[in-house]
């Protein structure tokens, strides 16, 4: 009787079985692809720079841009 009641529920709101499989898939995901990802060799990419290599020599001021 139960099941026949889930049965009849997936068949008129698809989404709440969507939506049960997606929520159930997440966590079981962060425990399955960091051991596949290792097995393959993945290397992850290197972060990229977060600043602007700034030259080495004496910072001149700048002129003609005054208002």
């Amino acid at each position: 009787m139960v099941l026949n009641a889930i049965r009849n529920a997936t068949f008129k709101n698809p989404f709440a079985l969507w939506g049960l499989g997606l929520g159930f898939a997440g966590p079981l995901l962060v425990l399955v692809v960091p051991p596949i990802r290792d097995a393959t060799g993945f290397v992850s990419p290197t972060d990229p720079p977060t600043g602007y290599p700034l030259p080495k020599r004496e910072r001149r001021p700048t002129s003609g841009y005054e208002d």
